[in-house]
């Protein structure tokens, strides 16, 4: 039988049968697989400790009809730590199933698989889990081709520091005359200017567009760094949720910090 050596990372696990589970493996250079992880759930099982949620390592896997069956794992990290903090765990959830309901089988996403390793390794090392989950979010977009347009308006290209002249005698709402509050609004596909507004966006202030760009703009390592009060993360939270139901038709439910 055709044997695989993956490196990959444990986005779930399922009881299956008396002592036995199945595992849902986000691996190096294969993508999503789903492995059959026999005996694991027993306590003197060779896999109980690598077949764990969140367990990052390197698996020999065998193939059989439709699934993997684990032959050996080794682990490098098992990010244990998320366990002791119900907030990290939760956030570390939402990278986990984001990434299960995105991936097809089998589809590479090595970008991806390293975003939710340093997300992961961010709670690891206490990082705020709000400010985790919204920069792992922002950046999943990024990495999925479905980055939102921070600069422009996505219809007319007009700048969004400049007052919108996409109509004559356009007049801006009393909300967007605030000085916190961008002439623009928020979109699926990013900034678009109050002349052009879809039947569906947000509105979120000009510092929560700063916050966004920065995330997107900066490196991996640096996106984590950003500090931001309570109410710029609650936006940015909205505004990735916000991205995740305009481009997925499946519920994210592990977000422990989704707000209306």
């Amino acid at each position: 039988m055709k044997q695989i050596k993956v490196r990959g990372l444990v986005l779930r696990e399922y009881e299956a049968g008396e002592s036995d589970k199945r595992l849902i493996v986000f691996c190096k250079g294969e993508g999503r697989l789903a492995v059959y992880a026999r005996g694991a759930r027993k306590p003197s099982s060779k896999f109980m400790a690598c077949a764990q949620l969140f367990t990052y390592g390197d698996f020999v896997l065998t193939q059989g009809q439709g699934f993997y069956s684990l032959s050996q794992g080794q682990i490098i990290e098992n990010f244990f730590s998320l366990r002791e903090d119900y907030d990290r765990l939760m956030a570390a959830h939402t990278v986990a199933e984001a990434c299960e309901k995105a991936l097809w089988d089998n589809l590479e996403g090595d970008e991806l698989l390293l975003l939710a390793l340093k997300s992961l390794s961010a709670l690891a090392k206490e990082k705020d889990p709000k400010q985790v989950t919204v920069v792992f979010m922002l950046r999943f977009f990024q990495v999925m081709g479905l980055c939102p347009k921070m600069d422009a308006c996505v219809m007319c290209g007009m700048d969004y520091h400049k007052p919108c002249h996409c109509e004559e005698g356009f007049n801006q709402t009393e909300q967007s005359r605030n000085d916190s509050t961008s002439s623009m609004v928020f979109t699926a596909e990013g900034l678009v200017c109050e002349a052009h507004k879809p039947a569906s966006y947000r509105r979120i202030s000009k510092d929560t567009i700063t916050a966004i760009r920065y995330v997107l703009d900066s490196d991996l390592i640096k996106s984590f760094q950003f500090t931001a009060t309570d109410d710029i993360l609650k936006e940015l939270n909205q505004a990735a949720n916000f991205l995740w139901n305009s481009h997925f038709d499946k519920e994210l439910k592990s977000n422990a910090y989704k707000t209306d």
